[in-house]
């Protein structure tokens, strides 16, 4: 009987990669392992719109994810197109995070420039930088695609100040990319709305309350901006399906005003989501984090809120509190902090509105974290360059005497998982401690503020 190798899984995959019937793609599997159809059909259907998680033994156990074929209409990101020959080596590398030649993923910041001024700013928009001209965009985004980056996202300032953001979706579009998530705190008019419908990219908005005075106070006074941004997601309702943001400080941290926002929001027919986020620290804003912040009694209050709205709602309500409860837990080092994975200079780069490149979209210019620049340099060469590398491959002797990683038992099985948040770092302890551990590891320093969120 033929044997099909874990190894070849892959293949089997690729044949999927742009829309295909099922009839098809087992006829040209069937070919190219030279196996018979109903052999062929036997493995592909396990992969077919799969609802959970499985596994099954071809030439070992493997574990396999939901949803590894599904139709054409359920595709949420841009097609890729693969061959076979992507997938054929001499050897593999099982035990390195970091990839080699090129980053998985790419952000690509558009402006530092808003038409807002809010509170809790996260952006830089103090560097004063000299945008590329869009010849060099469109290079960037030919050279992650002949390096097979999966995916390019896009980010800001505001999007929609952005004045080629019509030519950089086509050359995107062009290239098979599609961003993951564009988000605005602008008043689009219909034209634009109409116009970025057809692209198929999902659209946030952010917008922290629907009261003028509210507003003022978080994102600056900005004439009828309330008025402006509902007709805006009226618009919006008639073209595209979307989802709200809302960053909670202590002007808009009222159970009250959330109820009338609330109302408002499930008027409308199209929204999927609204994502309620407790604000955090910010390198950036000009406001001192301790006059801004939420009590932590308003986040118990309005944790009872949405849960009690999450068990009701029509309307889907996702909440982010902070992240300090997870502090100090882990004894295995980043192998088991709780959270996402962190992916900054392992598999992602941040690319500057002017060609500098950092490790993470929250370090900006920071120039311990500048990697190289695209301006001179390709994609491959800044993410092989010299200052990239030290910062992916410190040794112990490195760390500063007074970091707990310094002198730590377990440095080499840590760090070479690379998982430690240097924005975290940053926040907790200050840029000058920026190696110190982050702060979910058991031996990172105890001595911070209770009132940091993160």
């Amino acid at each position: 009987m033929a044997v099909i190798c874990s190894s070849d899984i892959c293949n089997v995959a690729i044949f999927f990669c742009k829309p295909i019937t099922i009839k098809e793609a087992v006829s040209k599997i069937s070919l190219f392992f030279d196996f018979s159809e109903e052999y062929t059909y036997d493995i592909v259907r396990n992969f077919i719109e799969n609802k959970d998680v499985f596994h099954c033994e071809y030439c070992g156990i493997n574990n396999f994810p939901k949803n590894i074929i599904i139709k054409e209409s359920d595709l949420r990101y841009g097609i890729h197109e693969y061959i076979p020959e992507m997938f054929t080596y001499s050897e593999i590398d099982l035990d390195s995070f970091r990839l080699k030649s090129a980053p998985l993923y790419a952000t690509f910041m558009v402006n530092n420039k808003c038409l807002t001024n809010c509170v809790y700013c996260y952006a830089d928009r103090n560097t004063k930088c000299e945008n590329m001209d869009f010849s060099e965009v469109e290079r960037i985004i030919d050279d992650a695609y002949r390096l097979n980056l999966q995916t390019i996202d896009i980010d800001g300032g505001e999007f929609f100040m952005y004045p080629y953001w019509r030519k950089l979706l086509e050359k995107l579009n062009e290239r098979e990319y599609k961003p993951n998530l564009i988000s605005t705190k602008y008043p689009i008019k219909e034209k634009d709305i109409a116009d970025f419908s057809k692209f198929g990219i999902d659209l946030q908005v952010s917008l922290d309350s629907i009261n003028q005075n509210v507003l003022d106070k978080i994102v600056g006074p900005i004439k009828n901006y309330s008025e402006n941004m509902q007709d805006t997601l009226h618009i919006i309702d008639k073209y595209m399906p979307f989802q709200v943001a809302t960053i909670l400080t202590k002007y808009n941290a009222d159970v009250k005003g959330l109820e009338c926002m609330y109302e408002m929001l499930c008027s409308f027919n199209k929204i999927k989501r609204w994502d309620i986020r407790v604000g955090f620290m910010s390198f950036y804003t000009k406001y001192n984090f301790e006059d801004i912040r939420i009590q932590k009694d308003d986040i118990e209050k309005i944790q009872k809120w949405i849960e009690e709205k999450q068990h009701n709602s029509k309307l889907e309500i996702t909440w982010s509190p902070s992240h300090t409860v997870d502090f100090f837990k882990s004894k295995n080092g980043s192998c088991d902090f709780v959270g996402g994975r962190c992916s900054a200079n392992t598999i992602y780069m941040f690319i500057l509105p002017d060609g500098k490149v950092t490790i993470c979209e929250q370090l900006y210019w920071k120039d311990r974290f500048i990697i190289g620049d695209l301006r001179k340099n390709n994609i491959s060469e800044v993410w092989n360059s010299e200052r990239a590398l030290a910062l992916a491959n410190m040794s112990q002797e490195e760390y500063s005497p007074d970091s707990a990683c310094r002198n730590c038992d377990i440095f080499d099985k840590c760090k070479k998982n690379m998982n430690s948040c240097y924005t975290n770092i940053l926040k907790v302890y200050g840029e000058e401690h920026w190696d110190y551990p982050d702060p979910r590891c058991a031996k990172a320093p105890r001595n911070i503020s209770e009132n940091i969120y993160v």
